[in-house]
């Protein structure tokens, strides 16, 4: 890692349990790599203090401006990580579900001005279809709406793509505007990473996650004990109990479960 390698994380909204995740998948990076700079864009910064851990605080007329005055709220995820590359020069950003298994900080060799890291490649999805023949643009490039998506849990990407997160965040809402559904965020994210010259790999990262309904209902529970046994130790004895602290279900936790899975 370099002195302009960042990590970072977005936690927005009333539901603490996001902002505790993101604060959980810290202290077990900061573990496996310790020293990482990490940036937390969140309206809760009182969450992060006393953490070795940089915030940039959103304001409720920041959030308000970046989701279109409410209309599309995961415009302030695309605001916020072109926040947090300002501040870097290359930046692999993790939402908050997502935490580190192992050392993770090989990434940066491999995000260039050429080559960006994301999830994993989607393909073509139908709802875009309506795109065509609208003339939304990304930069220079008229979208068709038979672009790949790629999903956004996790980003790398070098300062020098500043520029393309800036167009894909300006046709957000032209492109929620017509295909009405969640993802216009890493849709236009990966169009825009994918352009020009620009390539987009798989992250390959040791890096698990808890996206489903029951996975993140558990992931919570755990998160909440845990802080409420352990939130009053000092940092460095928070993250050596949080580098091996179970967030995943076991067969008993899924069995438990078992009124979910008709969802």
């Amino acid at each position: 890692m370099q002195s302009g390698d960042n990590f970072g994380y977005i936690a927005y909204g009333e539901k603490e349990g996001y902002h505790r995740g993101a604060l959980m998948s810290a202290m077990k990076l900061l573990h496996h790599c310790p020293g990482a700079n990490i940036i937390v864009a969140t309206d809760k910064p009182r969450i992060f203090s006393g953490y070795p851990i940089r915030t940039l605080e959103l304001t409720a007329e920041q959030k308000s401006r970046m989701s279109f005055n409410g209309s599309y709220g995961f415009g302030i995820k695309a605001a916020s990580t072109i926040k947090l590359l300002e501040h870097s020069e290359r930046l692999l950003v993790l939402d908050t579900d997502m935490y580190p298994m192992g050392d993770i900080s090989a990434c940066f060799r491999r995000i260039t001005p050429t080559r960006s890291l994301m999830r994993l490649r989607e393909g073509q999805k139908k709802d875009y279809e309506a795109l065509a023949g609208k003339g939304i643009r990304i930069g220079d490039y008229t979208l068709t709406g038979r672009e790949t998506m790629w999903n956004s849990g996790i980003v790398g990407v070098h300062q020098a793509n500043l520029g393309a997160l800036v167009d894909a965040y300006a046709a957000l809402q032209s492109v929620f505007e017509v295909v009405r559904v969640h993802t216009p965020e890493q849709f236009c994210v990966g169009v825009a990473l994918s352009r020009d010259g620009r390539t987009i790999s798989l992250h390959g990262l040791p890096v698990w996650n808890y996206q489903t309904v029951g996975k993140k209902m558990l992931a919570f529970q755990r998160i909440a004990e845990f802080f409420e046994a352990y939130g009053d130790l000092p940092v460095d004895r928070q993250i050596a109990k949080a580098a091996g602290y179970r967030l995943w279900r076991t067969p008993l936790d899924v069995w438990r479960q078992r009124h979910l899975w008709s969802l």
